[in-house]
This record gives C-alpha cells, structure tokens and sequence, in this order.
C-alpha cells in the first residue's frame, strides 16, 4: 500500500478530483459520490507524503505540513454542513497557521530583494478590502470572522513569498508553494462570493463548485508537490 501511494498518489488525486468534479455536473442524484471523492482529497495527499522516505527532513517541519492538511480535511467535512459554516471556516484556519510556521523556517538570504515581498503584500491589501468592502453588508457580523481568515490565508501566501527569497527554497516557492496559495486564496473568494452574494442576488452562475473544487484541488496538489520536492531535495543533501 506504501508503495502504491508513493508512487501513485499524485495520480490516485487527480482522479478522485475529475470523479468528484464530474459527479458535481451529473448533480444531487450524485450528491454522495460527490462527499466521498471530496473526503479523499486530502488523505490521499496525506498518504502521498507519508509514503515518502525523507530520513533527513525535519519532524518539525513534516508536523507542520501534516497539521496543516489535518485542518484542510476537518474544513472539508465541516463546510459540508451549512450550520458548521464557522467551525469549517476555523479548521481552515489551522492549515494557514501551520502553512505559515513552515514558510517561515526559511528566512531569506542575504542581499535579497523586498521588492517582490512588498508588491503582494500590497496586492492582497487590496484584496482584502476588495471582500470587505463587497460582502460587508450581505455577511452581516460574520465579516469580521471571514476578515480574519483572509489576513490569515494572504499571511500565508506572503509568507510563501517571502521564503521564495530563500536560495534553497527559490524555485520550488516560485513554482508550487505561490501558485498553490494564489489557487487556495481564488478557491475561498469565489466560495465567498457566491455563498453570501451572488446565490441571493445574482449572478447566478450555473456549477460555480466546479470553480471552487478545481481550485482548491490544484492549490493543494501544487503544496504537497511542492512540500515534496522540498523534502527530497533535503534528502539528496
């Protein structure tokens, strides 16, 4: 079974992706096979990374990542709930804060360039008071909940950011780790928007979870491979 994850756990994800996806399009008829694939996202990814030999990676840092997912998979089955909408919304939380305690091991090096810190830190700002600006009214007092969690999940990308100017870390921060947190941050506005606007007003765009699912898988899938690569690359040192 370890082999088997190890080998073919990136593909055993896209799969259950394209199920879970195709199985929103067929519609509610599907509705258990759409929570199922769902649910398997993030243990396979989880079983992915275990199955890895990292001896020389540290336990702190694989804690960490693994910490992480644990949150993204409580979010999961918590926001299939419409009533656990905040609890849901808490255990994504974690994933943020363990994301951001692992991007942060890796300071940048000497003589490195702010610029590129200080440009997304500046876009998300904005990005930030784009949702509050937009939803304030229609979220009522749960804008200051999902305010917070922005901060936390654009911390993180800045985070990711910030350890691209690590030497080590540059490409693997550049290709996986910012793309899959632009991804997450897309996946989660566009469930913002269509949860607390466009559902009541409009637009109402037919199959908007698609959006959201793809998203979120490709942002996850680009963390994990990225955490991997990172992993062995420690191991070839």
């Amino acid at each position: 079974m370890k082999t088997i994850f190890q080998k073919w756990g990136v593909t055993i994800f896209i799969l259950l992706l394209s199920v879970h996806l195709y199985a929103q399009i067929l519609g509610e008829d599907f509705k258990y096979l759409q929570w199922g694939s769902k649910f398997l996202l993030i243990p396979t990814l989880m079983a992915y990374l275990a199955a890895q030999n990292f001896p020389n990676a540290s336990s702190k840092e694989k804690w960490f990542i693994m910490l992480a997912l644990l949150g993204s998979l409580a979010g999961d089955v918590l926001l299939s709930f419409p009533n656990l909408f905040i609890v849901g919304m808490v255990a994504f939380m974690t994933t943020h804060i363990f994301n951001i305690l692992f991007f942060t091991q890796h300071a940048p090096s000497k003589d490195s360039n702010n610029t590129k810190v200080y440009i997304y830190s500046a876009l998300l700002a904005i990005f930030c008071y784009i949702i509050y600006a937009n939803l304030k009214n229609a979220m009522g007092s749960l804008i200051y909940p999902v305010l917070v969690y922005m901060i936390l999940i654009c911390s993180s990308a800045i985070c990711a950011v910030r350890a691209s100017r690590n030497d080590k870390v540059k490409m693997i921060a550049n290709l996986f780790w910012i793309p899959g947190m632009l991804f997450f941050i897309t996946s989660d506005a566009v469930l913002a928007f269509n949860k607390f606007s466009w559902e009541k007003t409009g637009p109402h765009i037919k199959n908007i979870g698609l959006v959201t699912m793809m998203t979120y898988g490709i942002a996850q899938l680009l963390l994990v491979k990225g955490f991997q690569l990172y992993f062995a690359n420690n191991k070839s040192e």
